[in-house]
């Protein structure tokens, strides 16, 4: 077993699961305590738009996934400050958007068509080193930012 990280690939996959998990049950917690999950479900989902705007034009996935779920989270949260009633609906039309957007324009990107699991799913084993770094630092960020705030979140048990 131990003989496994010695392959690059191997240990990668295994601080990512660490990276990840990290991160996963901080946030996931948050998200699940606020009662928040569908939104946080719609913006992950509206994401896949971005990755493909982000193949039809030719530019990084990882900016396309970043602009449009920041767009998309804004566009809920407009909606939800402003009509609380609709904020279910909203949050629904924009994941099914983003989804059918995201496998449009994938599937009409001339050239070479990518495979639209892996984009939904991926493989832990093709984790770069560069995303390693990326996740180490959100990890960070995400504890300092958690640890220093911890007493002012919105935290509703009931």
């Amino acid at each position: 077993m131990i003989e496994a990280l010695q392959l690059e690939f191997m240990r990668n996959a295994l601080l990512a699961g660490l990276l990840a998990s990290v991160m996963c049950g901080i946030i996931g917690t948050l998200v699940v305590v606020n009662r928040i999950v569908f939104i946080s479900g719609g913006i992950a989902h509206a994401a896949y738009g971005g990755i493909g705007l982000a193949f039809f034009f030719g530019f990084s996935y990882l900016w396309g996934i970043l602009g449009f779920a920041l767009l998309a989270a804004m566009i809920m949260a407009g909606v939800s400050l402003k009509a609380k009633q609709r904020a279910d609906t909203i949050v629904g039309v924009l994941w099914a958007v983003g989804m059918s957007l995201g496998v449009i324009l994938l599937d009409i990107t001339p050239g070479y068509n990518v495979d639209l699991m892996s984009y939904l799913f991926g493989s832990i084993l093709t984790v770069p080193d560069s995303d390693l770094w990326l996740m180490l630092i959100l990890d960070v960020f995400v504890v300092i930012i958690v640890s220093f705030y911890y007493y002012d979140l919105p935290i509703e048990i009931k």
